[in-house]
């Protein structure tokens, strides 16, 4: 709950900021930016396979009693609304539940564990620059990105049993985006953010208490995140 708390007092903050300063003609700051992005992260059950055989679903706890994402992007734009970017995120997620436990012969059961994900994907983004009033002051964007994320599960355990310490693999990964800015003085705007981030099957090796093979799985998540951008 602390997160949601934040991140009402961050919206707050700056909606009073925008109220005392002048208002901008346009949303058309150009140039090198920064910013920096923090909201609720939600994954989608996920599979794990071996021997090409998917054993298990594991679901997770979703915002905000776990699920979190936070970034940060450099990025630059172009008076054409093109907007590349390099973007570093974190995600964290924990586990609730086992499900479609084929080792067992089915069924569910509660279940703990964690699961991060960090990314670092090159973006470009196009944003609709020049509005008409009086929305001049909003810059909707749509976009996506490539890159790598490491992905790491860690603390899993069901039934009191626990299934070895911590496993990560880095591998590809891509995302879709959208979003609208809000600039509210020259150099400061907000934005609300929305990502999708999926990644290509990450691979974890032997699990201890599981038969011996590769435990492989594919990662998924959505991101609704407020940020704070500054135009160098």
């Amino acid at each position: 709950m602390n997160l949601l708390k934040n991140t009402q007092y961050l919206a707050m903050g700056i909606i009073g900021m925008s109220a005392v300063v002048p208002a901008l003609s346009c949303a058309d700051t150009l140039g090198p930016y920064a910013s920096l992005m923090g909201g609720a992260n939600w994954v989608s059950a996920q599979d794990l396979n071996q021997n090409d055989l998917d054993f298990v679903e594991m679901e997770f706890n979703q915002p905000l009693d776990s699920g979190y994402a936070t970034g940060l992007a450099l990025g630059w734009r172009f008076p054409v609304g093109l907007r590349p970017e390099i973007e570093l995120s974190y995600r964290k997620n924990t586990l609730t539940q086992f499900n479609n436990r084929v080792y067992e012969g089915g069924g569910s059961i509660d279940g703990k564990g964690e699961e991060e994900a960090t990314s670092l994907m090159a973006n470009l983004w196009y944003d609709f620059m020049n509005l008409p009033a009086p929305f001049n002051r909003f810059t909707p964007y749509i976009g996506g990105g490539l890159g790598y994320a490491t992905l790491t599960v860690s603390g899993l355990e069901a039934g009191g049993v626990e299934f070895g310490g911590t496993h990560r693999d880095t591998v590809s990964a891509y995302q879709l985006g959208a979003g609208v800015g809000y600039e509210f003085t020259e150099n400061w705007s907000m934005s609300v953010d929305y990502r999708c981030l999926k990644t290509s099957e990450a691979h974890f090796g032997d699990i201890e208490r599981l038969p011996q093979g590769d435990v492989s799985t594919e990662y998924e998540a959505q991101s609704v995140m407020l940020g704070l951008r500054y135009w160098l």
